[in-house]
């Protein structure tokens, strides 16, 4: 049984919807949970039982990543940790497996596993190909994404590519879950594990944390619900999680900056079945500095009572721009947004702010000076509600989720759910 003063899991992803998404699952079973939006230890690390850090390395070069995963890892690894788990998306955008042979480097390690299946929401790992929605991967728009394009649909080649992208292919072996060549050398392992169904996932959980050692692993914030459940039934107490619905003010402030169709049709869902207000930012305006007269009129608005909606326009997909260009362009676009949010907050608190999409995210955070979250539990499945514990929005219900989650009802069903303790 555990000793609810031990760190249990430590958790290092790619951005800070990883870093939400991965420690939610436990925070809604009433482990104490504390996520950083940087690669720096949160308020409070040294007496939570989950403590969980975004290390901003999607869009960064292979000696950046190895750098702040090494140092993330070393910190975490010497809190005492049972598990260490890098939190990869589950459709593998970013640069999947290079965290994860940085850390098997720092701690010295013989072998690690990773399994981005997330079978809740659709992303399973079947005979080594990665499937959304039963649709391999690379067909999808979530693998044709502009700033992470995946060049396979199998595990083991989208891991691989990502180790060659990085120069670092020489440094492990990638291997199925079925073996493969034989290893003659010393060199370190890296397996990629098949997972159709949560039983799956449950499985893999069991076995980590019955590790007599400390645990690394790779994987989704399915993963996450996994270990959350095992580690749960081995509590001699069982807390409530804090309750987060029903009780709150009608002033909410939901941003995104997210391309996703899917998102578009969520928000027009949503204004059809409830008054909102929509405030939109051209792409123009978000690259050079929002104005200060728009700034005015958001404000006003947002001092309304009721929901608003700050939303970029669509990204021209021009084909001259290259991946650089346009991961410049996300990255001063988040930058000026989360400013506008920033001011638009200062002048007219609202009770929630909910932000799609990680990026996105971690801008707001970042101008708004927050350095730690102690989170409260997940809404919905990716749908991520915690408290800033610093800052200027300290003490505000902050909800976060992926662009690219739920269906058409899912932001609607978000606000019934806040409003009214269930979705109706």
């Amino acid at each position: 049984m555990n000793d609810s003063s031990t760190p249990l899991v430590g958790i290092f992803a790619d951005d800070l919807t990883g870093a939400l998404d991965a420690a939610a699952p436990f925070a809604a079973r009433g482990f104490s949970t504390v996520v950083s939006p940087t690669e720096e230890l949160p308020v409070g690390a040294n007496r939570a039982e989950v403590i969980s850090v975004n290390l901003g390395t999607r869009h960064l070069s292979s000696g950046e990543i190895f750098s702040r995963t090494s140092q993330a890892v070393s910190t975490l690894a010497g809190l005492g940790v049972k598990v260490l788990l890098n939190k990869v998306d589950s459709t593998l955008r970013g640069s999947p497996g290079v965290e994860l042979v940085a850390a098997l480097k720092t701690l010295e390690g013989d072998h690690a596993v990773l399994c981005s299946a997330y079978p809740q929401n659709g992303r399973t790992v079947i005979d080594g190909i990665l499937r959304v929605g039963g649709v391999p991967v690379a067909d999808t728009d979530v693998g044709q994404d502009q700033l992470s394009p995946l060049p396979s649909s199998r595990v083991d080649e989208i891991v691989s590519a990502s180790l060659e992208r990085a120069g670092i292919t020489g440094q492990v072996h990638v291997r199925g879950a079925e073996g493969g060549a034989a290893i003659a050398d010393l060199l370190p392992v890296l397996i990629t594990l098949n997972a159709r169904s949560e039983n799956d996932l449950l499985a893999l959980a069991e076995r980590l944390v019955e590790s007599p050692a400390m645990a690394l692993v790779a994987g989704s914030a399915g993963l996450s619900v996994a270990l959350a459940d095992v580690l749960d039934a081995d509590r001699f107490h069982h807390r409530k999680p804090s309750e987060v619905t029903g009780k709150l003010g009608r002033n909410v402030l939901i941003v995104t900056a997210s391309q996703r169709q899917i998102v578009d049709t969520q928000v027009q869902l949503l204004g059809s079945q409830m008054d909102i207000v929509h405030a939109e930012l051209s792409v123009d305006e978000a690259l050079v500095g929002v104005t200060d007269e728009s700034i005015e009129r958001m404000i006003d608005v947002a001092q309304r009572v009721g929901v608003v909606v700050l939303r970029l326009g669509t990204l021209s997909t021009a084909s001259e721009l290259t991946t650089s260009d346009l991961q410049s362009m996300a990255k001063t676009i988040v930058e000026n947004i989360g400013a506008a949010v920033r001011k638009i907050t200062d002048a007219a608190k609202p009770d929630t702010l909910v932000v799609i999409g990680g990026d996105t995210a971690s801008g707001v955070l970042e101008a708004c000076g927050v350095s730690s979250l102690k989170l409260r539990g997940e809404l919905q499945p990716g749908t991520v509600s915690g408290v800033p514990v610093d800052g200027t929005i300290a003490d505000t219900l902050l909800i976060t989720r992926a662009g690219g989650f739920g269906d058409e009802n899912s932001l609607f069903e978000l606000l019934t759910l806040l409003e009214f303790g269930h979705n109706v």
